[in-house]
């Protein structure tokens, strides 16, 4: 990215500049802002330039924990072959959150290249008292009550709720991520999610379009969706804290009409985009100890409730045929961690078992089971006894150890005629069938040859197997360079995999193409489409304006009708994602035509 020289020194001037030129690149840093508010945002970027840009790793940032807290980062890079010679541009973005007032410095940024260190100057930033913190809600109470808005105000934030504060060891807490806004929201992703170091996680399954719904908060009216849901199982006790999970939302500029529904219906690329970066609260969790009172001998962690089942396949074989045991353990909790001590007499032959796992994660709290095959070769005949199998757990509603246990399985082993014989480890029951039968009749005899005549290597197969190769080394070293190429080239990338993921986009669309899950459906279908063009163009979907789009299409000297269709699907998909009434599926199947019809004309205009 290549400033005007007026734009360098205005950024010079007003947000501190520092630059540093080595042979073969040149480094610069600065911020958009050297006076910011109390937590508001502010930008630190990193600009790298020269023909070795693209190899370099990420840069060192000075630690500014004392007075900023870390958001996110983004990245872009700009490629261009002038005189034949390549041309590097590299662009990193770091947001960050004001914290403590007073005049802090932002140290050197350092970046290594080929064996030396480069250092950029330090930056001046002012972090003035007060800010844009909402105050927390005084018409309802809530586990959780602390939140941290970013600078849409108290318009637009992050909340995180726990179902408990205070937690066994193992004990699930769930951690619920709420957005609200009364702003139009085009689309949010994930720039930061919480560190869970020290738990184990499961994230819980969501719709696919978040389910909307309303809810007054210091009264002010606002738009409210579940974003993300976890619980994780904490694996040490103590005092815990989980991070801020940040969002980007792309902002529209609101409209001033007096017809209420305006907003509802209006053009979805019509007025100014921004893109903000919005942080929720942290939460802190208490994980208390398992208590040693009580603690059965064989306990090895287990939290939740559960059952246990144990079951064979056969109660009747002869020695030496293959008999499947089962072991389940169904429940609330780790399913993951589940890990029986079974014990098999010494009557049987047993291989190490085959474990299936199946997890609910659609409601809470997280359940499932999981299931212990065992392939057994009984030797002896006679009456033959599988023990029971106990397993503990820690009821952590009811604070106390509790044992589970099946009932023994016996089994009627007879005499077989087959005698014994050893099976490698890791044998299933499917392949212990065969044992005794797999082995083919090995010739001892002597082996005649036959001489091969001239007329052999007149044969279209002899010629064949020796320049079949040749092009198939050729071929590699073709595929390979298109490989190094897509390493190397983010816009050809970005453009090889349009299609592809374009085709994928339409196909998650195509399932939804139902009445109920219309909403879904106008979602899925402009996402695919958006997602193609910022592929196509290299450009973030994210933050595409249509003002923008269509002055890169015509520059791209692509029909004026085409583009006016692409804009036409863009509209209707935002309009029926929010109108009252319902469209048809014919309606529907119409408009998923058309995306593929002007995805496909806009890849062969774009490619002329």
């Amino acid at each position: 990215m290549k400033h005007p020289v007026y734009k360098i020194a205005i950024l010079a001037l007003l947000s501190g500049w520092s630059i540093l030129t080595a042979k073969d690149i040149s480094v610069s840093a600065y911020a958009d802002k050297t006076s910011v508010g109390q937590y508001q945002q502010f930008t630190l970027s990193v600009e790298i330039s020269g023909e070795g840009a693209s190899r370099i790793a990420d840069p060192q940032l000075p630690e500014m924990d004392s007075f900023a807290s870390f958001l996110g980062s983004g990245s872009s890079q700009n490629i261009q072959f002038v005189n034949g010679k390549m041309s590097v541009s590299k662009v990193l973005t770091y947001h960050y959150q004001a914290t403590e007032p007073g005049t802090h410095q932002i140290g050197p940024v350092v970046v290594k290249y080929e064996g030396q260190t480069y250092s950029t100057n330090p930056i001046q930033i002012e972090v003035k008292a007060g800010g844009g913190r909402p105050s927390a809600p005084d018409n309802r109470q809530r586990q959780q009550q602390q939140r941290v808005s970013s600078e849409p105000g108290d318009d637009l934030f992050v909340e995180a709720t726990v179902n408990k504060k205070r937690v066994f060891q193992n004990e699930p807490v769930t951690i619920t991520y709420k957005i609200y806004t009364r702003l139009q929201v085009a689309s949010f992703g994930f720039s930061k999610e919480p560190a869970t170091t020290g738990f184990w996680k499961e994230d819980y399954e969501l719709p696919t379009q978040p389910v909307t719904s309303t809810e007054i908060v210091n009264g002010k009216q606002y738009t409210v969706a579940t974003i993300k849901k976890m619980a994780l199982y904490p694996m040490t006790p103590g005092s815990k804290k989980i991070d801020p999970l940040v969002i980007s939302c792309e902002v529209r500029s609101k409209r001033q009409s007096r017809d209420p529904f305006d907003s509802f219906f209006s053009d979805p690329f019509f007025g100014r985009t921004e893109t903000v970066q919005v942080p929720s609260n942290a939460v802190n969790i208490e994980v208390l100890p398992l208590p040693e009172a009580g603690r059965p001998a064989d306990f090895n962690g287990a939290v939740g409730k559960f059952k246990i089942s144990a079951w064979t396949d056969k109660n009747q074989v002869k020695t030496n045929e293959a008999v499947t045991f089962k072991l389940k353990i169904e429940g609330r909790g780790n399913i993951h961690h589940l890990n029986p001590n079974v014990h098999i007499s010494g009557e049987f032959e047993t291989y190490p078992p085959k474990e299936a796992e199946n997890i609910q994660r659609q409601s809470e709290p997280i359940s499932g089971s999981k299931v212990y095959e065992y392939v057994l070769i009984p030797r002896l005949p006679g009456r033959q006894k599988i023990d029971a199998v106990e397993y503990s757990y820690f009821d952590p509603d009811a604070r106390v150890y509790k044992t589970l246990k099946t009932d023994p399985i016996f089994i009627d082993v007879e005499k077989g005629r087959e005698t014994f014989s050893m099976i490698p480890a890791g044998t299933t029951k499917e392949q212990v069938k065969w044992l005794g039968k797999d082995i083919r009749f090995i010739n001892t005899g002597p082996v005649e040859f036959q001489k091969i005549g001239q007329a052999f290597y007149h044969n279209l197969l002899f010629w064949a197997v020796l320049i079949v190769p040749l092009f198939a080394l050729s071929g590699a070293l073709g595929y390979r360079r298109h490989l190094t190429r897509l390493d190397e080239d983010v816009a050809y990338a970005r453009d090889r995999r349009a299609r592809g993921a374009a085709r994928r986009g339409l196909a998650k669309a195509r399932q939804l193409l139902k009445a109920e899950t219309q909403k879904a459906f106008y979602a899925e279908t402009a996402r695919a489409v958006l997602k193609f063009l910022g592929n196509k163009l290299n450009v973030a979907e994210a933050g595409m304006i249509s003002d923008e789009i269509r002055k890169i299409l015509e520059n791209r000297k692509v029909n004026t009708t085409l583009i006016d269709e692409l804009f036409s699907i863009l509209n209707t998909c935002d309009y029926q994602r929010f109108a009252p009434s319902e469209a048809s599926e014919t309606e529907m199947q119409k408009l998923l035509k058309r995306s593929e019809k002007v995805m496909s004309d806009l890849d062969r205009e774009l490619r002329k």
